[in-house]
């Protein structure tokens, strides 16, 4: 069996998350790689063509040292990529065309990627949604038994101290 390059490894097609940066975050650009570890494989620069620079650099970087280490290297699914070139021709109105130029112009970035960055933001806005829900679900579930629980010990509390609540209310008479 040949063993596998540097150079092999980086011509692998790996999909790319690009996010803009908050302002107050620092601003700029964040392209990662979550195939491989969204928070290892991250480059960030002012502008897009910059946060994909500095992601290939650090992909250069540690794909050498994972191979010098012996560490495995996750490979694409080939599935992932049979029939999509990753192109794609999409007609738009032209008010719509001039106005994602003009952002795009703003963002220092081409329309290319300014629209690649859009479409990138909805999907993982889109993901995040999902994630909410679940979450929303479990916590409402857990509220749930929370409150079944509640119910339980006071419940429980009636049956077992009946004598108790008697002294209780003898002890505010007392007091």
């Amino acid at each position: 069996m040949k063993t596998k390059t540097l150079q092999y490894y980086l011509d692998l097609n790996y999909p790319i998350e690009i996010r803009k940066i908050p302002e107050e975050e620092g601003g700029g650009y964040s392209a990662s790689i979550p195939f491989l570890g969204k928070y290892a494989f991250v480059g960030d620069g002012e502008t897009i063509d910059e946060a994909l620079t500095s992601l290939e650099n650090i992909k250069s970087y540690l794909f050498e040292k994972y191979l010098q280490e012996g560490i495995p290297i996750p490979e694409p699914p080939e599935e992932e990529e049979k029939g999509y070139s990753g192109k794609f021709v999409l007609r738009v109105p032209k008010e719509l065309h001039r106005f994602l130029a003009i952002e795009a112009k703003k963002n220092g970035t081409t329309l290319n990627q300014y629209c690649l960055y859009l479409l990138t933001r909805k999907a993982f806005l889109k993901g995040i949604q999902d994630d909410i829900k679940d979450v929303k679900e479990e916590i409402t579930r857990v509220f749930s038994c929370i409150k079944n629980i509640d119910y339980k010990i006071e419940h429980a509390r009636s049956f077992a101290y009946p004598k108790m609540k008697i002294w209780d209310k003898d002890y505010d008479k007392a007091a």
